[in-house]
């Protein structure tokens, strides 16, 4: 994942993930950039990444917002005839 976000110039990678487990690919809790979830709040599993050096300087204050596609109140038909797909078989 790594290195295909490298090969796509992307600047950063930003997620929730296992803190004890993702440091040892140089992810850092999002907090050492001063970056937070959409409501202001940090969390150890909300973990960031710079994948070019510098990237997340100018975002020190910035806020995390998930996309859309991850709320379920909005996707909760979309999931469930997603999900008729693996059970009407």
């Amino acid at each position: 994942m790594i290195e295909q976000a490298k090969r796509m110039n992307y600047g950063a990678i930003l997620f929730f993930g296992r803190p004890e487990y993702y440091p040892q690919f140089g992810f850092k809790e999002a907090v050492f950039y001063e970056i937070s979830d959409s409501e202001g709040f940090n969390y150890p599993a909300f973990m960031a990444m710079e994948l070019k050096e510098g990237y997340l300087k100018d975002i020190r204050g910035g806020k995390y917002f998930e996309s859309d596609i991850y709320n379920d109140e909005l996707n909760l038909e979309a999931v469930k005839a997603f999900d008729r797909e693996f059970t009407n078989r």
